[in-house]
């Protein structure tokens, strides 16, 4: 890729894209030695070696390593000259970043490590942003913005879900995280015992709070999603029953036609089959 840079001129956003840009340094390029304008710069590094100078802070820095700083720093960093590095890097501006940053564990560091997984999706984010403004710069100002928008938020949520403060990380039960759980995990072989554990309260514990909330048992509650969701794929999709049934968290194909036919009086076969009038009267048991 050849080096490109991109600067936003009008920044309107409570969080926007400020810059980004690619660079691959020879042995000679220049110390980069200044005082932070934008709000949080963050680099990553997709090959090479380098080094990083904050304050009085000193760091090495080499391939997938990712570093950053923030607004008000007198930073210095340069390449190593034996093995000069290729930068990738963005900028980020507006009045609700720092609040975005508070809520993580970033602020007091200015370089971290990622998993393998998340090194990835950062790596191809930062690729796809600078890809983007490089292949786009003619695309009229407003669409360009709310595509970097788009991107920035999506580069920030992964970023906050991997650094999300202490304080803000709860296992508390509540009406939202329960349904939140069995919606990201009907899928999987859970179980009213597994959902008290995941919120390290016991089951005695997790039914009363379901029969005061939802007026229903944590079983009836799993049961009445994967039903919900086996209905909208019967209707919309030309999956098999046992593709199905797999799909909504059931390994067996007959347990799954017993619970259904159980909850909605129709085996899924026979379901498939009714016209709008009769799906209309549908009603769970």
């Amino acid at each position: 890729m050849e080096d490109f840079w991109y600067h936003n001129k009008s920044v309107s956003a409570p969080i926007s894209l400020s810059q980004c840009g690619y660079e691959s340094y020879h042995p000679n390029s220049s110390i980069r030695n200044y005082i932070v304008q934008q709000k949080w710069i963050f680099h990553y590094v997709l090959s090479g070696k380098g080094f990083l100078e904050v304050e009085t802070q000193h760091f090495e820095l080499k391939e997938h390593d990712i570093f950053f700083f923030f607004q008000g720093q007198k930073v210095k960093y340069y390449t190593d000259k034996k093995e000069p590095w290729t930068l990738i890097w963005l900028g980020i501006q507006g009045d609700k970043t720092s609040e975005f940053l508070k809520e993580t564990t970033l602020l007091n560091t200015h370089t971290v490590s990622l998993t393998k997984n998340m090194n990835k999706k950062i790596k191809n984010i930062l690729l796809k942003i600078v890809c983007e403004n490089r292949e786009l710069i003619d695309e009229p100002e407003t669409l360009k913005e709310l595509r970097n928008i788009a991107s920035i938020y999506d580069f920030l949520y992964h970023i906050k879900k991997t650094f999300l403060a202490p304080s803000l990380i709860t296992n508390k039960p509540t009406q939202v995280n329960i349904i939140d759980y069995i919606n990201n995990h009907y899928m999987n072989d859970i179980s009213p015992k597994k959902i008290a554990q995941y919120f390290n309260i016991s089951y005695s514990q997790l039914y009363k709070l379901c029969i005061s909330k939802f007026n229903s048992s944590p079983k009836k509650i799993i049961t009445n999603h994967r039903i919900r969701v086996a209905v909208d794929l019967l209707i919309d999709s030309d999956n098999t029953i046992k593709e199905i049934a797999q799909k909504v968290g059931y390994k067996d194909e007959f347990l799954f036609s017993k619970t259904f036919s159980k909850t909605l009086g129709y085996c899924p076969s026979k379901f498939r089959k009714l016209n709008k009038d009769q799906l209309k009267n549908i009603r769970f048991k």
